[in-house]
């Protein structure tokens, strides 16, 4: 027998005859009175030993097979206890608990084992922390406020009553909302029209004539925006009925900032927003004359706009863009090389309106 080690051994299992174990990893710690510790985990068992202070001593006998020896080296017995983790007993605070939220483990853990700065930011989170039950009352108040709110959006935008489920393109943007044929009484002939622009000689003879006749009212305004005077705009829409004036100032211009307060009737100026406003409302009508279908590059040019400024409007009214098919070339006279420049606007069904990218001011 050969007794022979150089650090003195541990002990880390034992063996009885006729028990098969599995196969685990343990950890062996040690403290500065050379006290040790033994923990392994399995994966239903937990395995815990430590250091037996009797007054025997331990020896292990390890048999070599080919030398036919048995090698004795002097070790320290480990009593170790067996126990299933379903009966593991924790000695510690109860942080994780069923039922409670993350925070509040996190806030025991803390409280448990936190240092003292720690423990005074729990401390003042609970005192600075809202009631949610006192904030109903305010809740409401939010709630009742939206729709004034909304309402209040509604009238600042540029774009008429609009409905958003329309299962029918006419109903989208309907003519009553965009035309006051309440106003029109008395057309006449095309040399009475306050403008002859191509589109109004091109559809004279096929649309409804009160509402190319406010198509072309609305085109002769845009023409005119620079005009401040009510009396020199009548003359220059060769004289519609002043009902139909009075309605185009009240939508479609806002007070001289210098005469904010006064009667609008000599005091008025087509701005950036309702400049948008008119001829997205001219777009819209155009929309119902053409069977929702609009050349762009045609009315841009009519209204001598620039076609950016043109999509980007016919764009804002939930139109989808797209260039001149191959088929619609020849009904539009234009070369199959243009087509891919000429833009098509088209309000269809299911429609959708468009964020727009920039609100009034």
């Amino acid at each position: 027998m050969k007794i022979n080690y150089n650090e003195k051994p541990v002990l880390v299992g034992s063996l009885f005859n006729g028990l098969e174990i599995a196969a685990n990893e343990f950890d062996l710690y040690k403290n500065k009175k050379d006290d040790y510790i033994l923990h392994g985990e399995s994966e239903n068992l937990d395995y815990n030993g430590e250091t037996n202070n009797d007054d025997f001593k331990y020896i292990l006998g390890v048999y070599d097979e080919d030398k036919k020896a048995v090698e004795i080296y002097k070790t320290i017995y480990l009593p170790t206890k067996v126990t299933a983790k379903r009966n593991r007993v924790y000695k510690g605070p109860s942080v994780k608990q069923q039922g409670i939220k993350n925070l509040q483990q996190r806030q025991a853990l803390g409280e448990a084992f936190g240092t003292k700065k720690a423990k005074q930011a729990i401390t003042n989170l609970e005192k600075n922390r809202i009631d949610a039950d006192k904030l109903q009352d305010v809740e409401l108040d939010i709630s009742e406020s939206i729709v004034p709110i909304k309402i209040e959006q509604q009238s600042n935008s540029p774009l008429p009553k609009v409905d958003t489920e329309a299962t029918n393109v006419e109903n989208v943007y309907k003519l009553k909302d965009v035309v006051p044929l309440h106003l029109i009484t008395i057309v006449g002939t095309l040399d009475s029209f306050p403008s002859q622009p191509p589109f109004v000689k091109k559809l004279y003879e096929t649309a409804n004539q009160k509402v190319l006749y406010y198509a072309s009212l609305l085109f002769a305004f845009y023409q005119n925006k620079s005009i401040k005077k009510k009396d020199d705009l009548i003359e220059k829409l060769n004289s519609p009925s002043e009902a139909l004036v009075d309605y185009l100032i009240q939508n479609f211009t806002t007070n001289k900032s210098s005469t904010f307060g006064k009667n609008k009737k000599n005091n008025f100026i087509v701005d950036p927003f309702h400049e948008n406003k008119l001829l997205i409302h001219l777009i819209i009508i155009l929309f119902h004359l053409n069977s929702f279908i609009l050349e762009l590059n045609s009315y841009s040019a009519q209204l001598k706009l620039k076609n950016s400024k043109m999509l980007t409007l016919a764009r804002s009214t939930g139109a989808i863009i797209r260039s001149a098919s191959v088929g619609e070339c020849e009904g539009f006279g234009i070369t199959r090389s243009q087509a891919a420049n000429y833009k098509i606007a088209q309000l269809k069904v299911p429609f959708k309106l468009p964020e727009l990218s920039r609100k009034r001011r």
